[in-house]
């Protein structure tokens, strides 16, 4: 029975790589084409500098506080085009996207029966997506991280290393949390719509509150719940990881998983 078990676990999980196998090479190629689009036009950027940081300096101070004024240097171009907006973005839709499909699209197609029967718990089922999830979106990230270090440095667009790291590193668990949250709504009632419709303006709602939370009083004492607070501020581009923002979003993963595994258990899948 130990041995079955391993087997279907190993099933589950290459299964689970198969399912998302030809989303990550889009996502993949995506990202790629961003990154070199982004470095080719820098160098026209560093070129307009004065204009350029005199127009962000123009903003309302809550754009000025999400996406900071010294637009022209490499970091602050990269934050204010890639980090603060599509970066965020984009991840988000590869992490809900997959946390949705994982369990609701899986009882939407009505295969479900067919996986249950293997010989493992339902908790293996969760985490084996869980798990692919996670490993298939931190891919990406790495992929981000390699390709602005390499593409950048011949159009001048050149960040360290290890802050580049640290701010592909939030982009990956902001999306880590939302994509735990779709895992979760996904889990509680079995449609994939419902899921990505869910954690989408869920999305919404926390960038807004991040962003205004900034200027408007009333919105303030909100901005700590929103995970785009933990993900953007400190800028992780210039002052790297900070233990306390990982762990909040991590934390945000991590209880929705477990809820995820709790709900999935308890309810009647046919």
């Amino acid at each position: 029975p130990r041995l079955l078990r391993g087997r279907a676990v190993i099933a589950l999980l290459r299964k689970a790589v198969d399912e998302q196998r030809r989303s990550a090479v889009a996502w993949g190629i995506g990202l790629l084409g961003l990154a070199f689009t982004y470095a080719a036009i820098y160098p026209s950027i560093a070129r307009s500098q004065a204009a350029l940081d005199q127009y962000m300096r123009s903003l309302p101070e809550a754009f000025r506080e999400l996406f900071g004024v010294d637009y022209s240097s490499p970091a602050g171009y990269l934050r204010a085009e890639l980090f603060a907006s599509l970066g965020p973005l984009v991840f988000l839709l590869v992490a809900i996207g997959a946390g949705a499909r994982a369990l609701g699209g899986e009882e939407e197609a009505g295969t479900f029966e067919v996986l249950l029967a293997l010989p493992v718990r339902r908790r293996a089922v969760v985490l084996s997506k869980a798990l692919t999830s996670t490993l298939v979106s931190a891919l990406l990230a790495v992929l981000l991280w390699v390709a602005l270090l390499l593409l950048g440095r011949p159009f001048d667009l050149v960040v360290p290393a290890g802050d580049l790291a640290a701010a592909c590193a939030m982009l990956w668990l902001l999306g880590l949390a939302f994509g735990a949250i779709a895992l979760l709504v996904g889990a509680v009632t079995g449609r994939r719509g419902v899921a990505v419709a869910t954690t989408g303006t869920l999305a919404a709602v926390a960038y807004i509150v991040n962003l205004f939370g900034l200027t408007v009083d009333a919105l303030e004492p909100f901005r700590p719940v929103s995970p785009f607070r933990w993900a953007l501020a400190p800028d992780p581009l210039t002052t790297g990881l900070h233990p306390t923002n990982i762990a909040v979003l991590l934390g945000i993963a991590a209880v929705a998983t477990t809820l995820a595994v709790v709900a999935f258990e308890r309810r009647d899948v046919g």
